[in-house]
């Protein structure tokens, strides 16, 4: 039997969309290695800029070029880790509903992406098709999917500092492994900013994208009678940046 076609469309858009955020940041950051600083400021916009399409705003490029050079790199890869993870949520919400017409199921509610996390480790849990690697390794990458929807709600309902929210609304079934920041407990307690690495960003994109492989040929197998997945490393399939980065 052939592959779902609406479910294959979720996956390969969300697949897609996170292979080029892996994209854009490592161009970014080559990009800033190499940067001449005197020549970034000569292109930034004099004194002030357009805030608003009435507004303007001013500041100090030279102090731009500064904090940038501090914490650029992270606020790249936080703007990074907030878009990965809506990514994996919009096509684990699809997946989701196209389950529900399949069963001819109204669903009653749109479910919150936690609920959604939920249904997804429940998913592969029970009858991933999946390598023995990656099944030894499924609590943990599923602990750490769930890691970066708490670090997203921190970017984005916290200004990135740290709430003991981050640690009280872990994902606790008994079999995902939880996972935290290293110092998380001491960043709790001070309210500190999250800094986010490109090493770290890289393993939270290796997780997702693992996850929504498993989660697709799991579903195309028990639901739609299909075996077959994709394995990139087997098929030595490149990269097509000109159809990613295009859309």
């Amino acid at each position: 039997m052939a592959r779902d076609a609406i479910t294959e469309k979720a996956f390969t858009t969300a697949d897609d969309a996170m292979q080029g955020l892996w994209g854009l940041q490592t161009y970014i950051r080559a990009a800033v290695l190499v940067a001449d600083k005197n020549q970034v400021g000569q292109r930034l916009p004099k004194k002030a800029f357009n805030l608003t399409h009435e507004w303007k705003r001013y500041y100090d490029p030279k102090q731009l070029i500064v904090e940038m050079g501090k914490v650029g790199e992270h606020v790249v890869c936080r703007m990074c880790l907030v878009n990965l993870v809506a990514v994996f949520e919009a096509a684990i919400k699809q997946f989701h509903q196209r389950l529900e017409k399949r069963e001819r199921q109204e669903s009653t509610r749109d479910p919150h992406y936690k609920t959604l996390l939920k249904w997804t480790f429940k998913i592969v849990r029970e009858n991933p098709v999946i390598s023995p690697a990656a099944r030894a390794r499924l609590p943990e990458t599923c602990g750490d999917v769930d890691n970066a929807r708490r670090l997203r709600n921190l970017i984005v309902h916290n200004n990135a500092r740290y709430h003991k929210f981050y640690k009280t609304d872990a994902i606790d079934d008994k079999w995902v492994m939880i996972r935290h920041e290293p110092n998380s407990e001491d960043a709790i307690e001070h309210a500190t900013a999250l800094l986010l690495s490109p090493e770290r960003l890289e393993h939270f994109s290796r997780s997702h994208i693992e996850l929504l492989h498993i989660l697709h040929n799991t579903i195309q197998s028990k639901f739609f009678n299909h075996p077959a997945g994709f394995n990139y490393l087997e098929e030595g399939k490149a990269i097509e940046w000109h159809r990613i980065l295009s859309g």
